[in-house]
């Protein structure tokens, strides 16, 4: 009889182990492609923004800058310099928003885990453009 319960007692622990390391392996794994597949669409978005600088004003560039709310909701940093960008252009004469433009994509940058070069501020600003 001893042995009846022990083993039974052997056969509940084993079920309850082997339920327990699957949850906690299905949860370990759903966290991990959730933090790739966030860093994914943080690295996409910052190559178009960074892609479609030449032209602020363009459908690309905008419909890129309109998406950042959504994919950088987790970066206060990067929403703080959207904001400051968007009221440096809704502003007279527009004086700071080369500067806001700048900050604003360093700061997307460095969010999607782009290394930062020591590059000049003005390479943000300088575009390819073989048309010009």
């Amino acid at each position: 009889m001893r042995d009846n319960v022990l083993t039974i007692t052997t056969i509940a622990i084993t079920i309850i182990a082997s339920l327990l390391s699957g949850i906690i392996g299905v949860a370990a794994s759903s966290y991990f492609v959730y933090k790739l597949e966030r860093r994914k669409l943080k690295f996409d978005l910052a190559k178009r923004l960074l892609g479609h600088r030449f032209s602020i004003k363009g459908d690309e560039f905008s419909c890129a800058m309109n998406q950042v709310i959504a994919v950088f909701a987790d970066s206060p940093q990067v929403l703080q310099a959207m904001r400051n960008l968007y009221h440096a252009l809704e502003s007279p004469g527009k004086l700071q928003a080369e500067e806001a433009l700048v900050d604003f994509l360093k700061a997307v940058c460095k969010d999607a885990g782009l290394a930062q070069v020591k590059l000049n501020d003005s390479y943000f600003l300088k575009t390819f453009n073989p048309r010009d």
